[in-house]
């Protein structure tokens, strides 16, 4: 009979941590991969290939987007492009941190951002991520500073049509 209760208990045990752990596990580890995903590429100066660990939305962040994903893809990276021509871009990124608030993935990273000549450690930069087509991505850095407003704008998962 103990025999009984304890294979009850192991199985309940599993199936609990099947239900709410590992799914939460699982969100954490992809929004930390697609945020990899994305700076590396954006480093490496790879636009197109960043996108695809982008978020994207158009009318609000918890609704499908109506623009294709193409048109997207080519509006955003061409938004990245502009602004690095200007002479901002990321440099490096340091302390890549994703975790779980109430079975939701959020994250920071310390960024290392060229302006004007200029390199700059900005600190705890807010990570913001939404769910889309069954995985997550990358939807805003919010920075809490106003000097790197124009990067925060362009690196953003918003894109509307209008703005070619």
């Amino acid at each position: 009979m103990k025999k009984i209760f304890g294979i009850i208990a192991i199985m309940a045990g599993f199936s609990l941590l099947s239900a709410f752990i590992l799914p939460g596990f699982a969100d954490m580890l992809q929004s930390k991969k697609a945020a990899k995903h994305v700076l590396e590429n954006l480093i490496e100066q790879n636009y197109e290939t960043a996108f695809d660990g982008i978020h994207f939305y158009d009318e609000a962040s918890d609704l499908a987007p109506t623009i294709p994903y193409e048109e997207a893809k080519g509006i955003w990276s061409e938004r990245v492009r502009s602004l690095k021509e200007k002479g901002t871009y990321i440099v490096d990124y340091k302390n890549l941190s994703v975790e779980l608030d109430d079975t939701y993935p959020i994250g920071t990273v310390d960024l290392v951002v060229k302006s004007d000549e200029k390199e700059t450690l900005i600190k705890d930069v807010s990570l913001w991520f939404g769910y889309q087509d069954s995985k997550w991505g990358l939807g805003n850095l919010h920075f809490y500073t106003d000097q790197e407003e124009d990067l925060e704008q362009a690196v953003s998962g918003y894109v509307t049509s209008n703005e070619e």
